[in-house]
Formats: C-alpha cells, sequence, structure tokens
C-alpha cells in the first residue's frame, strides 16, 4: 500500500502519522511545497509579538525527525502540478532543481490547507499589505516590524486579525482594525464581542465596525488606506479577511472546484474508501465523519491554538 500525502503542515502531517499507526508497513509519502513541515502555525503571531521567543520552538518536526520516528518520506520544497485519477500518479516539480517527475500512489490524501485571501480592491499588492499563513510569511512581517513601524492597520476582525492586534500592542505599535461586520469574531454571540471590543479599547487599539476598506495607494512607502469616509496612512497593513482553500491553484486535480475554490466532490467520483486495517481513509474526506462510514483518518481532540498553547507552557 502506497499513500501519497499533499500537504505537509497540520492536516496533512496528522493524517501521514495515523496512517502510520494504521498500517506499520504502508510506504507513505507526504509532499510539501514550502520549505517547512509540522510547524506551529497558531504561535506565529505569538512570535511576531515576542511571547514565544524562540523561532526553533515553532518547529516541531523536520523531514528527518519524520523519518525517524514514523518512517515517513516527507519531501520539501515539492509541488504537486497535476493529478491523474486514470493511472494514479501525481505529476512533481522539485522547486530546488526544478525537476519534474511522476510518482504512483494507491491512495491519495489532500491536505493543502487554505490561502489568505485578497480582495480584489485597487492597491491590494503594496509590497506593505501582507498575510500571515506560515513560516515565510511570519519573517516577512518581522523584517517589516524590525526596520520600523510606528502604526498599523489590521482588516478583519476575526481570530488572525485578534492575534495580529494583539501582537503588534505587545511591540507598543499603533493599531487600527477595521471589521466589514457590527462585531469582531462573529463565531461567538454579540454580547461576549462586546467584551473583546471594550478589552481591545482600553489597550488603546482603535476598533472600527461596520467598516469596510475600500481601496489602498501608496504614500511614499507608507500605505494610504481609503475608508470611503475617511483615510488612514499607516506602516503596515495586515490582511486577514479569512481564507479559501489551497485546491484553487489546483483546478486539473481529483474532482470539480467548488464556487469558493474548495474541493467539490461528485457521487461518481474517483475516490473509493481503502482499507487500512480495520480503518478506512476516504481520501479528500479528512474533515467530514459520516456515520458507518468508517473512522476519520485524524481527528484534532482540541483545537489547534489550545494544543500549541498547552505545548508551549510544558517548555
Amino acid at each position: 500500500m502506497k499513500v501519497v500525502v499533499v500537504g505537509g503542515v497540520a492536516g496533512g502531517m496528522s493524517a501521514a502519522a495515523r496512517l502510520r499507526r494504521l498500517d506499520e508497513s504502508a510506504d507513505i509519502v507526504v509532499l510539501e511545497r514550502d520549505a517547512y513541515v509540522s510547524f506551529a502555525n497558531c504561535g506565529l503571531p505569538y512570535h511576531i509579538g515576542g511571547d514565544i521567543v524562540d523561532r526553533d520552538a515553532l518547529m516541531l518536526q523536520t523531514p528527518e525527525s519524520l523519518r525517524e520516528s514514523l518512517d515517513l518520506d516527507v519531501r520539501t520544497g515539492h509541488e504537486v502540478l497535476s493529478i491523474d485519477r486514470e493511472t494514479k500518479h501525481v505529476t512533481i516539480r522539485n522547486r530546488h532543481s526544478f525537476e519534474e517527475y511522476a510518482e504512483g500512489y494507491d491512495a491519495l490524501v489532500l491536505a493543502t490547507g487554505a490561502t489568505p485571501l485578497r480582495p480584489p480592491l485597487p492597491g491590494v499588492e503594496h509590497h506593505r499589505i501582507l498575510t500571515l499563513r506560515n513560516i515565510p510569511d511570519m519573517d516577512a512581517i518581522i523584517d517589516v516590524l524590525d526596520g520600523g513601524v510606528a502604526s498599523a492597520v489590521v482588516v478583519g476582525g476575526g481570530y488572525i486579525g485578534l492575534e495580529m492586534v494583539e501582537a503588534l500592542r505587545h511591540r507598543n505599535i499603533e493599531v487600527t482594525l477595521i471589521e466589514a461586520l457590527e462585531q469582531v469574531m462573529t463565531v461567538v454571540d454579540r454580547e461576549m464581542a462586546t467584551i473583546l471590543e471594550e478589552h481591545l479599547a482600553v489597550n488603546g487599539v482603535r476598533v472600527l465596525l461596520s467598516t469596510r476598506a475600500v481601496g489602498f495607494s501608496d504614500a511614499d512607502g507608507s500605505v494610504l488606506v481609503d475608508l470611503g469616509t475617511e483615510q488612514i496612512t499607516t506602516d503596515l497593513v495586515i490582511m486577514a479577511v479569512g481564507v479559501r482553500p489551497e485546491l484553487a491553484r489546483r483546478r486539473g486535480g481529483p474532482a470539480a472546484v467548488g464556487p469558493w475554490c474548495g474541493h467539490r466532490r461528485p457521487a461518481h467520483a474517483n475516490l473509493r474508501p481503502v482499507d487500512l486495517r480495520g480503518g478506512r481513509l476516504r481520501a479528500g474526506d479528512r474533515h467530514r465523519h459520516r456515520r458507518g462510514g468508517g473512522h476519520p483518518v485524524g481527528w484534532p481532540r482540541e483545537s489547534p491554538g489550545a494544543h500549541c498553547r498547552r505545548q508551549h507552557r510544558r517548555a
């Protein structure tokens, strides 16, 4: 049994580890486009803010440690270009040597995660408008901050937005938070969001609710944020308005692409369950758990943020 896992961070590495426990003899290949695998993505804002001082503390595993502990063939810098369902092969590009080659599989796991949204607004590609998804994103933000930043605008009042607000305030940066809806953290009730908003105000954060950025422009190297009713000049903009599935970049992949560029699997798709010593892997179904449909490959027992905070408290 050979399993190819596309994506080697949270979901992909959880799936690979679970697969190894289900079948000690399986040949498991993990393909990760970027240079890092199994890092503490929930800790990125806390390294930016200085709560996690040691950058290496974010690196939970390496390809070498995963080979030694779980006998996984983890290949960083390897990008999947296409998937051939008929012959069960993926075409891969080595981003270091630019070599392209094919890899066969018996089962395929897609765990490519999500990519931050950049709304199609004028000037959104300004070099000081950044997003936070991975280690290189974190490094880019820190480089800008270390170069001297007095003010910042965070667009989006969800998890990432609020964590970045906290990180920036820890660095004594003046922060304005822009949220298009009537409250921050829309996953909680309005009463709870009010407490958060009061806490933000007490800590010197300007919160603009029911407000949207309509465009950006350069202002002598800084960013001019156009809100329609006013304009804000700032040294840095963090865009944290949500994500879309990374499968958007693989439209030639294993199934149709949904309205949000996600994986939409038709009923007749050639993605059959694979028996693995009593468990079943349903490729592309990592986030779905159906009664009678077997066990999920990996199922988190706690939120990623809670897991990360617990791990760092132990350190």
